[in-house]
């Protein structure tokens, strides 16, 4: 009776835990085969830790459904020479993605929604800038990356938003094309998507993820937060690599975007993400997803435009949360992540059960991808391309461009020109409705910038133009040389400051305000009320946290506020309304400006 209590103790633990039937059941020929290869890998990769500058790594390989491979390597903590594992926490960044589709396909499996489901049906209140866009895009748009939407990455950095007051300012990011011409990467639709699930099933994005991934896969280390990963007594430092000197980043929350970026785990938790994965979405004897679902994330979407970045890949596509290509005749999954100071490859194989995943603490190192794509070619015995070499001298050639890039930028600066106004005059509050509030201060001679926690020292580049030469903190990607460009209004007062944060569109427009939020609901209500101009009235109220005029037989037309005084219309280009307040701070009568001329407005009635 004993000896059945304990083979009962022992043997039910495995029903539960599939993963750890790898110790018992004997390595498929194929995954022997590639166990002994990466084995044999070992000295490269410690090489190739050293040559990227890379503190530390932890790999991970399935082949045929067993872990045959979990290492790691360098260090986790730089300072402490605490050595890197295979149970070390790293973030996984935009490898995240992948969750978040998994988990929607989940609900499409309940019948709960569907991917071509209208995403203004799902959040009543969702907006984006183009009327047509907020009334047909989908889910499936979102996790494309089709939306029309560049990644106006500055709109969430670093910033202390909730998600549900990030999704009311999608209205006031400009998109660079139409929806579905293109894919465009963004990490804010993913955050939309998540914010979409909570609608559906009244549970936040990050519990969706542990009841329908973390807790069948027995991913007990992992979580969604930089603040809980450092709990852990293993996990790794980030650093950054900063004028040819590796040093420790301070590491920054990202759970604003959570469903695009937020999930930090360790290769023992992600392997079985990849087992299940290679399974078909069935681990032990648990079905997580249907094949078909998975099927259909894993199936190309939309064609990623340029040259593919990978070595002989024919044509790049994208799922929903994969990059989907041939490589050297083997259809590929692949996705890259990066967050502060970490940065990580998985690459899965299906049609071969072939999976691998590499977890580093650096930032934007090119040794995850590399590793990967190397990697895989030992695993499946193809000629040898030397990858690792080849992204070295890349890196080497990347430096030698910087210098350059940096020599002809000064070539490009007006010397001798002076700011138009003394340094006093650019302070104040400036505003764009997208992305928040940015303060300019003098301090000690410098004019400085405040945005969303971040602190930048302005130099003078010329004109009316200044330059980022510092920042208070490190960034993933930094942001020194960055032109900050003032403007002035007819009377020659400073009105507006320009900031190239998104590539996509035109620069940002932040407005000068007088210490006032043009998206306050106390502030907007203001203008609020009903007025007659040319014998018809019109009414302006507040809709969805934004100004909005009504005129009988016309469509409704929003207000974009772009001084404390003036609003553009947002659908009808050089229009804009200029209300006048009398001595009470009431509007005595709105100047409706229009490319032909210039019409008043008077208030009858006030809301």
């Amino acid at each position: 009776m004993m000896i059945r209590k304990v083979l009962s103790f022992l043997v039910l633990p495995l029903l539960v835990h599939a993963s750890l039937l790898d110790w018992f059941s004997p390595l498929s020929p194929k995954a022997q085969r590639a166990q002994t290869i990466l084995n044999a890998c070992d000295p490269m990769i410690a090489k190739a830790v050293v040559d990227y500058e890379v503190p530390g790594i932890a790999v991970g390989v399935v082949v045929d459904g067993h872990v045959v491979y979990s290492k790691g390597f360098g260090y986790r903590n730089l300072e402490e020479k605490l050595p890197m594992t295979p149970d070390t926490l790293m973030a996984i960044g935009s490898c995240t993605k992948a969750f978040t589709s998994f988990v929607m396909g989940t609900l499409v499996d309940q019948g709960l929604v569907g991917w071509d489901d209208l995403m203004i049906d799902l959040i009543p209140d969702f907006r984006l800038w183009d009327q047509y866009a907020t009334q047909n895009v989908t889910i499936r748009d979102l996790l494309t990356h089709r939306s029309g939407m560049p990644r106006h990455d500055a709109a969430w950095y670093n910033s202390k938003l909730t998600r549900a007051e990030l999704m009311g300012r999608l209205r006031y990011l400009e998109p660079s094309t139409d929806i579905r011409e293109r894919y465009q990467y963004n990490h804010i639709m993913y955050s939309a998507v998540g914010y979409a699930m909570e609608k559906i099933t009244g549970k936040e994005w990050e519990q969706l993820v542990k009841e329908r991934i973390l807790a069948p896969l027995h991913m007990s280390n992992t979580n969604f937060s930089f603040t809980d990963m450092k709990q852990s007594a293993d996990f790794a430092h980030p650093y950054l690599d900063r004028k040819g000197i590796t040093r420790r980043m301070p590491g920054r929350d990202v759970s604003l975007i959570g469903p695009g970026a937020s999930i930090n785990s360790n290769i023992n938790d992600m392997v079985r993400w990849i087992q299940m994965l290679l399974n078909e979405g069935i681990y032990g004897n648990q079905v997580l997803i249907s094949p078909t679902t998975l099927q259909e994330i894993c199936s190309p979407q939309v064609i990623v435009p340029g040259a593919p970045e990978v070595p002989e890949a024919i044509v790049h596509a994208y799922g929903m949360g994969w990059h989907v290509y041939s490589y050297r005749g083997l259809y590929v999954l692949q996705h890259d992540g990066a967050t502060e100071g970490y940065t990580c490859s998985t690459i899965l194989l299906p049609k071969e059960g072939v999976g691998i995943m590499v977890l580093s603490n650096k930032n934007l190192s090119s040794l995850s991808a590399y590793l990967t794509l190397d990697l895989i070619n030992k695993v499946m015995e193809l000629p040898s391309q030397n990858l690792l070499d080849v992204g070295y001298a890349a890196i080497l050639k990347a430096k030698e461009m910087a210098k350059g890039a940096e020599a002809q930028e000064n070539r490009l600066r007006k010397k001798g020109t002076s700011p138009s106004h003394p340094l006093q005059d650019y302070e104040g509050i400036y505003e764009h409705p997208g992305y928040g509030l940015m303060e300019v201060e003098v301090q000690n001679g410098q004019l400085l910038a405040h945005f969303n926690g971040i602190t930048s020292t302005l130099e003078h580049w010329h004109y009316d133009v200044f330059a980022i030469s510092e920042e208070s903190q490190d960034r993933i990607v930094p942001m020194e040389g960055t032109k900050f460009t003032f403007r002035n209004d007819s009377e020659g007062d400073i009105a507006e400051l320009l900031v190239p944060f998104e590539p996509g569109t035109s620069h940002i427009a932040f407005q000068r305000t007088r210490g006032v939020s043009l998206s306050d609901l106390a502030y907007l209500r203001k203008f609020c009320g009903t007025y007659e101009i040319y014998g018809h009235t019109v009414e302006i109220v507040v809709r969805n946290h934004a100004l909005h005029v009504i005129i009988p037989t016309y469509p409704i037309y929003e207000l974009l506020p772009t001084t404390e005084d003036r609003f553009s219309v947002k659908e009808m280009l050089n229009w804009s309304i200029r209300f006048i307040f009398d001595d009470n701070a009431q509007v005595k009568e709105a100047l409706v400006e229009l490319p032909y001329g210039t019409v008043t407005a008077t208030p009858k009635n006030r809301l």
